[in-house]
């Protein structure tokens, strides 16, 4: 952590705090690792497409499939990059890339699985997958309630003690409502309790966060490595009984009807 004008601490030639180095060269490395990851991405992504565009207008209709596994193995390595770089710069995994990696692998399963088939299995198939794809979107919203459950009910309880962070990285969520945009940030600190250093994701605040400047957050005295921003918004009462109706109990509705009509008593 860096010398402040009116920190009394100790510190060596170099301005920083005694045992403590400067990890802004390891910092710079992410950096520059996230951004070749981005181009790779965005790469592959548009290759992806033209390989679609070119099945979809070829004449060889046996190959149209492959344009369903092309599209689900975007989701798949969307996921599995997300997963690789946080591995490597060492951040906090994001356990919200496991989802487009079990979506996209799955998709590229069925799709296969699908092909394989004929007659009476292929259309048992394509009644098991109508009656499953509603699940996905339970699974988001059941998700999405457990992470604001989580901040309302438990994270800010246990966070109780009031550290400084520094921001190293944020992300950027916007959302437009009749040509109305909000944005939130999801920023990810970097801090040292305990004589040890962690980087954690705090949940997102309505308040921009600039990347290098020092902010005040609550952490867990059990559990460190558990973080909580006193500028984050909890969801509201209204917007989780909104998640629980139609992204949680309307897919599971017409999954258990598709399933019942489709499978069941057909």
């Amino acid at each position: 952590m860096k010398k402040h004008d009116k920190d009394t601490m100790n510190y060596d030639e170099n301005g920083y705090y005694s045992g403590e180095s400067d990890n802004s060269g390891e910092n710079g490395i992410g950096a520059v690792f996230s951004k070749v990851m981005g181009v790779i991405l965005l790469i592959w992504f548009i290759v992806s497409m033209i390989l679609m565009i070119v099945i979809a207008n070829s004449e060889r209709e046996e190959k149209a499939w492959l344009i369903v596994v092309l599209f689900f193995q975007i989701f798949a390595v969307f996921g599995l990059f997300g997963i690789i770089s946080d591995l490597i710069t060492k951040s906090r995994l994001q356990k919200s890339l496991f989802l487009p990696l079990i979506i996209g692998a799955g998709g590229c399963f069925i799709s296969f699985a699908i092909h394989n088939s004929q007659g009476d299995e292929r259309e048992h198939l394509l009644k098991m997958l109508a009656a499953a794809f509603p699940l996905l979107f339970a699974a988001i919203g059941i998700y999405s309630l457990y992470s604001s459950l989580k901040a309302r009910l438990h994270t800010k309880k246990v966070c109780t003690e009031l550290i400084t962070a520094k921001c190293v990285d944020k992300a950027v969520f916007s959302t437009t409502i009749n040509g109305r945009t909000t944005y939130k940030f999801a920023p990810t600190y970097e801090y040292e309790y305990g004589d040890k250093e962690y980087t954690s994701m705090a949940f997102k605040t309505p308040e921009d966060r600039i990347i290098g400047d020092d902010y005040e957050i609550l952490v867990n005295p059990d559990k460190p490595k558990e973080i909580y921003d006193p500028t984050s918004v909890d969801a509201g009462v209204g917007g989780m009984v909104a998640t629980a109706i139609f992204l949680i109990a309307l897919p599971l509705t017409l999954s258990a009807l598709a399933a019942y009509f489709l499978l069941i008593n057909p």
